[in-house]
């Protein structure tokens, strides 16, 4: 009987709160159904134990997991973030069950030095990759570059009368550009506000993501942009296709990003997307093929000649939209399960490598650092 212990990088009640769905992470943590059992194990719950499904969740604090992987001798143990979960893994490792820690961002903050211990990375991106071996010594670890999966039968191009009727009379009846992400540097809102300043007055910014807009809502107001930006919270995930084949221009132009999974979900419902030439977007978009890239992305006047490149030239656009559709399948659910599978039969057959060994004081250091968890 194959077993799977996870540990998953936030609480629950987090992503439920999204709009995700236990079924979900059903498939999320074992692809096609891989395994027979698999375990979440975190810090965070409502309850000490509940199943869903094939997956039990199970809270514990994390001095305590090492007991847990002991007792359920699973095959494999993942973490999903390289930071404090990479952590969680150091402190839980059996010598004879291989681990993999997967890696979600280019921001070094994020990939904490735990990360060398484990035995196998997955990189959601080859730029994420990359940070992370300018960060640590990975020389010896299996290591794989794999993208994340998006429901392309829910996120494809589903116009909605009703919905863009809504839509139309919510935020007028102009252009609209769609951005959607944190609200947070990362994400270049304030260059994107900006860009407003050379686009038809007849378009507007619709801001899709949770946190603090009052910084970016201070910006609109001193250009005096306020009417064309609106602040969107949250959009449910079912709802959100039909806000990307209803705009007029997505463009979210990050600054970094680990895999961009707004960038796919557009994609997949051919939204026109103007982005950043940077990784990962530009390792599955081309610019002028399926996407607009802007080099310059800090530049509010390059952003906007690229959306305006957008408004203009309608056939060619269409042509891209197309094409997008095609990256967007490529990250389709049951091509990155396959893949994830695959990888999974490699780390089992393979076993733990040779790793490197965890220094006492370090594993106290996690100890401590953990300790009210």
């Amino acid at each position: 009987m194959k077993k799977l212990i996870v540990f998953p990088s936030d609480p629950m009640q987090a992503y439920l709160n999204l709009g995700q769905t236990y079924e979900y992470y059903e498939d999320y943590f074992n692809p096609g159904a891989f395994f027979e059992e698999v375990y979440a194990l975190s810090p965070w719950g409502n309850n000490d134990m509940e199943t869903h499904g094939k997956v039990t969740y199970i809270k514990e604090k994390p001095k305590n997991f090492k007991n847990v992987v002991a007792d359920l001798r699973p095959n494999v143990v993942r973490a999903y973030g390289g930071y404090h979960c990479a952590d969680w893994l150091a402190m839980s490792m059996i010598d004879e069950i291989p681990t993999i820690v997967s890696v979600h961002d280019t921001n070094p903050a994020l990939i904490f030095n735990s990360v060398k211990y484990t035995d196998n990375i997955i990189y959601m991106a080859k730029c994420v990759q990359q940070a992370v071996r300018r960060k640590v010594d990975v020389s010896d670890k299996g290591e794989w570059v794999m993208g994340n999966r998006v429901d392309v039968n829910l996120f494809s191009s589903t116009p909605n009368a009703t919905l863009e009727n809504q839509l139309n009379e919510k935020f007028g009846k102009g252009r609209h550009i769609l951005h959607v992400g944190r609200k947070s540097d990362q994400k270049n809102l304030d260059t994107l506000i900006k860009s407003l300043k050379y686009l038809p007055e007849d378009v507007s910014v619709i801001f899709v993501g949770k946190g603090d807009f009052s910084p970016f809502k201070k910006i609109a107001g001193s250009l005096g942009l306020s009417e064309r930006v609106y602040n969107v919270d949250h959009v449910a995930n079912k709802e959100l296709p039909a806000w990307y084949s209803w705009c007029d221009c997505f463009c979210t132009p990050s600054r970094w990003e680990g895999f961009g999974f707004v960038f796919i979900e557009a994609a997949s419902c051919k939204a026109p997307i103007v982005t950043s030439d940077i990784g990962p977007m530009n390792e599955y978009l081309t610019n002028k093929k399926d996407s607009i890239l802007v080099k310059d992305y800090e530049n509010p006047e390059a952003i906007a000649n690229a959306i305006n490149y957008v408004f203009e030239n309608k056939s060619e656009v269409d042509r891209m939209k197309e094409n997008a559709r095609e990256v967007g399948m490529r990250f389709s659910k049951e091509s990155v399960d396959n893949q994830e599978i695959e990888i999974y039969k490699q780390v089992i057959k393979t076993g733990p490598r040779e790793r490197k060994k965890i220094p006492f004081w370090y594993r106290k250091k996690l100890e401590w650092k953990y300790r009210n968890f």
